[in-house]
């Protein structure tokens, strides 16, 4: 993998963690909030944000596991689907 790819890959990996913690810490506050239905649907999108972040540095690993791009987005399809 080149290194500019590999570069992009953990950003983008890196912004779906984030952005994951943000919607658990939403949800958090709906919970609290006394909106369970919402806080369930902001931990849904957390989870699949850090699935697709897991997806992303499974292609970083060294010993090339879905090393391929094809491979890791249908596995990401083939769990969230």
């Amino acid at each position: 993998m080149a290194m500019s790819k590999m570069a992009l890959t953990c950003k983008d990996a890196a912004h779906q963690h984030e952005r994951a913690a943000a919607h658990y810490r939403h949800s958090a506050r709906l919970l609290a909030n006394g909106q369970p239905t919402a806080a369930a649907k902001e931990r849904d999108l957390a989870l699949e944000r850090s699935e697709k972040a897991r997806a992303d540095e499974t292609g970083l690993r060294p010993d090339g596991v879905a090393s391929s791009e094809r491979t890791r987005s249908q596995a990401v399809w083939h769990f969230m689907g």
